[in-house]
């Protein structure tokens, strides 16, 4: 028989359980359908090939946790069989791949570490922070423009980039940031982890500083990293953000909620309209409030005081985690997870 190929996913790949998968591959001109089964007998659904011998098929999800055997099937205008070629996946529950990161997180040293005037953090931050790094990895590697923003190279511009602004203390720990990508991301969080830890405590709830006056919809601060509804206006990524994040706000609260107590005064959102939403989300949605505090990082350095005092601290432990965190990641196949 002919060569036929399943290119995505690869081998051994895991999926979430009941979340759509699509297959795709590259066929002989010859082959005009192609079928796919799991294990031999569990049809999937099929495809006709394109002009350039490629083809598609998506899945539903699937029902079953475990290893799964799935096999493409080529099929001939007469609908006669001419290739067929197999993969193994494994169909995990959601928690199931996560669990893997949050085991990183929970043994890291940064875990254990007491950071100046806060302590050590709630068992919840690290282990979420590693969540939301694994979820924005995935997004870079697969082209995101919010991840991409992120990961763009030190600016130089010390008065926008906090990258810039902190690169001496980063040149003295070896945390190159001259070039975008993976690891100026990794090190952007490592800062964000720090500097939640000094906003924070690494509370996900935190209501805005009773200290301060700032009370309207626009000014008042919230969560993790006391961030406002007027940084917004730093980057038109940040208003796509918060709009994509309102329509699904899925943003791993139940991890970030461990060995954290929070009093009905946090809660508390001040003024009206979108401002108000944007505090309430920042609460409720802890990977929005990262990744919102991340790009304006890049772009609104000044937004914070601990960031503008060099208080926000850079620990390698950190930066250590996160590197377990992307290994996992890509020998797992887990940016299906996200």
């Amino acid at each position: 028989m002919t060569s036929l190929q399943i290119i995505n996913p690869t081998n051994h790949a895991r999926f979430e359980c009941l979340k759509p998968v699509t297959f795709t591959g590259k066929v002989p001109t010859e082959m005009v359908t192609v079928e796919l089964k799991a294990d031999e007998k569990y049809p999937l659904g099929s495809g006709q090939v394109k002009a350039d011998g490629s083809w598609s098929i998506t899945y539903s999800g699937f029902t079953n946790i475990g290893g799964r055997k799935i096999t493409a099937i080529g099929f001939d205008q007469g609908n006669q069989k001419k290739a067929e070629t197999s993969i193994y996946i494994n169909v995990v529950s959601a928690t199931d791949g996560l669990d893997k990161i949050i085991q990183i997180a929970a043994n890291s040293q940064i875990a254990r570490y007491h950071w100046l005037d806060r302590g050590v953090a709630p068992k919840g931050y690290i282990k979420g922070m590693a969540v939301v790094y694994a979820k924005v990895y995935c997004q870079l590697k697969a082209g995101n423009p919010f991840a991409k923003e992120m990961a763009k190279a030190n600016t130089g511009n010390s008065d926008k980039d906090a990258l810039a602004h902190y690169a001496q203390k980063f040149r003295d720990l070896e945390m190159n940031n001259s070039v975008a990508g993976v690891d100026t991301l990794r090190h952007l969080f490592v800062l964000l982890i720090g500097l939640g830890m000094r906003e924070s405590s690494g509370k996900y709830c935190e209501g805005r500083d009773r200290s301060a006056s700032n009370t309207t919809a626009e000014t008042a601060e919230a969560g993790l990293f006391q961030t406002s509804y007027n940084a917004r206006s730093a980057s038109p990524l940040l208003p796509q953000l918060f709009e994509q994040y309102l329509a699904n706000s899925s943003g791993f609260i139940e991890i970030f909620k461990e060995g954290v107590t929070c009093p009905p005064q946090d809660w508390e959102n001040y003024g009206e309209g979108k401002g108000k939403e944007f505090q309430r989300l920042s609460k409720a949605c802890p990977a929005f409030a990262a990744e919102f505090a991340a790009i304006g990082l890049r772009n609104l350095r000044k937004h914070w005081g601990p960031i503008n005092r060099l208080e926000a601290e850079i620990r390698p432990e950190a930066d250590a985690m996160l590197q377990e965190v992307q290994k996992i990641v890509d020998q797992l196949n887990l940016c299906s997870l996200f």
